[in-house]
């Protein structure tokens, strides 16, 4: 059985060790998951929540900035 790579995790369990990028990593998962309409589980949007509360300036691909 293969192992499991990051592209595997979510945000719930697996971030970038470099914090600067997480908010920008989170960010960019969250407009993916909104253009394809994936879904988030709660451990997942809560730690999206905790990382995106850190950077409130934080542009979302495709959209000026956070609203």
């Amino acid at each position: 059985m293969p192992t499991a790579a990051k592209s595997d995790d979510d945000a719930a369990t697996w971030l970038p060790s470099y914090r600067p990028y997480q908010c920008a990593y989170v960010a960019r998962q969250v407009a993916v998951k909104r253009k394809y309409g994936l879904w988030v589980t709660r451990a997942e949007r809560d730690a999206m929540r905790r990382v995106l509360e850190r950077c409130p300036q934080e542009a979302f691909p495709g959209r000026a900035s956070r609203a």
